[in-house]
């Protein structure tokens, strides 16, 4: 048995931003646009979909003071301004930053505050069905602008509360539509691709080897995988390739809707946990930890770990699964180290006390893919 949802309506291809004014219609004639700051390169972007949006009549009030890992001060800021404009509808144009912070605002508009307490209490399960946050909620519209938070297909929003980066997963927090044009991800920097492009790779890894795993996550997840071993090194060889942007998209949103649906692995809290301590990139913070993952968890995984190796390298075929799997560590480290992620803790100049406070974080204790030492000696390896 297994249950699957994806209520989300896609709208997947090269030049779809241009068709944003009719899809978003139907929701109001005022919508808060959500992003970071106006400014380049993404500042042309905003002005574009201004542009498309005013031209049939619909109002924006844009709010673009999302900071990468948005804070709670930061969301209630943006849930303050939409309440004030009386706004029909929330569309973010951006990365998972300003997605997840859309998400918070159209999931709690109407209130005069935030019950952030009762969020982060309730909302720690992908899997259960929450109760109505606000009977005003809006509906939710997502643009993204990277290939690899998935963001735009999943029930999660990722806010930093101290120095603690915590996700709050409810059903509403799933758009009501999301427009993918891979075109919108030319202007990426490498660096940026390349670590997006890795978390989605983790996002389908994560998902195909979870016990929540179906057949339908497992299908997505092997070919996101594929997509993302396949073009994330020559998009990051030829940047402006359509359709390697293109696929690199499709691998993002197979890969984000397989982890809505099976969640995810301990590389995710441990980058979360890594992320809040340090403020090193997500998808960095998957590479940081990915290896030592790989080490400790192959004989719990073989066959899928085995299956995972084949997609790197044709010729594990001739291989038995505990050689192919024990071969996945190997290819592993070479694809991080093609896309310029092969790096630990300790060349993001994270220092032993640092280390100490990342390994004495109490979520270890409680996290179910491992016990507490095993997930510690995942850190030290990762040093």
């Amino acid at each position: 048995m297994f249950h699957y949802f994806q209520p989300t309506r896609i709208h997947f291809g090269l030049g779809e931003l241009e068709n944003l004014a009719k899809i978003s219609a139907p929701y109001g004639k005022k919508c808060l646009l959500v992003t970071t700051p106006n400014v380049m390169p993404l500042d042309k972007l905003f002005d574009r979909v201004k542009n498309i949006l005013s031209g049939s009549n619909i109002d924006v009030v844009h709010f673009d003071k999302v900071l990468p890992n948005p804070t709670c001060d930061m969301v209630k800021e943006g849930l303050l301004l939409a309440n004030e404009n009386k706004v029909d509808f929330v569309l973010s144009v951006g990365g998972g930053s300003s997605m997840d912070t859309a998400k918070i605002i159209a999931l709690n508009y109407g209130l005069d505050d935030i019950d952030w307490d009762t969020l982060f209490a309730t909302g720690s399960s992908p899997f259960s069905k929450q109760e109505v946050v606000s009977q005003k909620k809006r509906s939710l519209l997502l643009v993204p602008t990277t290939s690899g938070t998935g963001s735009q297909v999943t029930q999660a929003a990722v806010i930093t509360r101290g120095s603690e980066k915590v996700t709050i997963f409810h059903q509403d927090n799933f758009a009501d539509e999301c427009i993918i044009d891979p075109e919108l991800m030319k202007t990426l920097p490498p660096r940026i691709t390349a670590s997006t492009g890795f978390d989605a790779f983790t996002h389908a890894f994560e998902s195909y080897i979870s016990r929540r795993a179906s057949v339908l996550t497992e299908i997505q997840g092997v070919k996101a995988m594929e997509l993302v071993i396949e073009n994330l090194p020559k998009v990051l060889a030829d940047g402006q390739n359509s359709e390697y942007r293109e696929k690199l998209a499709m691998a993002d949103t197979l890969a984000g809707s397989s982890l809505a649906n099976a969640g995810a692995a301990a590389p995710h809290p441990l980058g979360e946990i890594i992320g809040g301590l340090t403020n090193i990139s997500h998808g960095e913070t998957l590479a940081i930890v990915f290896p030592a993952f790989i080490k400790s968890s192959r004989a719990a995984n073989e066959e899928k770990f085995a299956h995972v190796a084949r997609l790197f390298n044709k010729e594990l075929e001739k291989a038995d699964d505990r050689q192919a799997s024990e071969a996945l560590y190997d290819e592993i480290v070479g694809f991080l180290q093609t896309i310029g992620l092969y790096k630990n803790l300790r060349d993001f100049g994270v220092s032993e006390a640092q280390l100490e406070e990342i390994m004495d974080h109490p979520v270890l204790g409680v996290l179910p893919f491992a016990g507490k030492e095993e997930l510690q000696e995942m850190l030290r390896k990762s040093f």
